[in-house]
């Protein structure tokens, strides 16, 4: 069962940080149109993953950072946002907190694509400023060679990849009756497009649709929580290399 900071007790934190726990997972999203998932996709996967790898890399999980940077899919319903500096700044100063409480090593998980530069900037400050090693794990980037291996094509937002992830994380929460081919957008280089043209966005032409195979879905992000959690633990080796 995996330690999550917001059920602890202050007492038990100071036994643990950092005399014992020195590194703290946090999921970080944003609440957004996903096709036919649910509207914190990009928190629910994160969150999903930090549960399955944090026993493993003895690590606290941290209560989730829920809102983020809504860029093209603002304008669908029950899309929210906050401003680019609010995040930024909002996610340093927890980073720096995180940091001065005694965690050493901070992994933030990243589950959202329209707020990585902010995020990179936040780590960068943390880690000046707070002298901690700080990583952003992008799981659908780091994943993708996997993701092309396993499929034989590549994902998109709210397409192959994510839909399986919700899928195997709860079929609830994955609405197959709606789901029409037409929802689906292929992004164009050169063209940026607001609002987007669709709640399911494709990177490469015929590629990333959506498909519904929970078994499949449960295969596939046992192998992704495997991925993250090898390249987590090979980064940490180097770390410690570093002093």
């Amino acid at each position: 069962m995996p330690l999550r900071l917001d059920e602890m007790n202050w007492m038990e934190f100071g036994e643990l940080v950092p005399q014992k726990i020195n590194t703290v997972l946090l999921p970080v999203g944003t609440i957004e149109a996903h096709g036919v998932t649910n509207l914190g996709t990009d928190i629910s996967i994160p969150l999903f993953i930090s549960e399955r790898i944090a026993d493993d890399l003895k690590a606290i999980i941290a209560p989730p950072v829920y809102y983020g940077i809504t860029r093209s899919l603002y304008s669908y319903p029950g899309s929210l946002t906050v401003s680019s500096s609010t995040f930024e700044n909002y996610l340093t100063e927890i980073l720096l907190s995180l940091s001065e409480k005694g965690f050493s090593r901070i992994l933030v998980m990243n589950g959202h694509g329209g707020h990585v530069n902010e995020l990179k900037n936040a780590a960068m400050r943390a880690h000046r400023e707070g002298k901690g090693k700080v990583a952003v794990i992008e799981w659908w980037v780091l994943c993708e060679e996997l993701t092309r291996e396993f499929f034989g094509e590549t994902g998109g937002h709210s397409g192959l990849d994510e839909n399986a992830a919700v899928l195997a994380i709860d079929s609830k929460l994955v609405k197959k009756s709606l789901y029409k081919k037409d929802m689906a957008f292929e992004m164009k280089k050169g063209m940026y497009c607001l609002p987007a043209p669709g709640s399911i966005l494709l990177y490469r032409k015929g590629e990333g649709y959506p498909q519904f195979d929970q078994k499949k879905a449960k295969l596939y992000m046992n192998k992704v929580t495997t991925r993250i959690k090898d390249e987590i633990l090979g980064l940490f080796k180097k770390w410690e290399k570093l002093g």
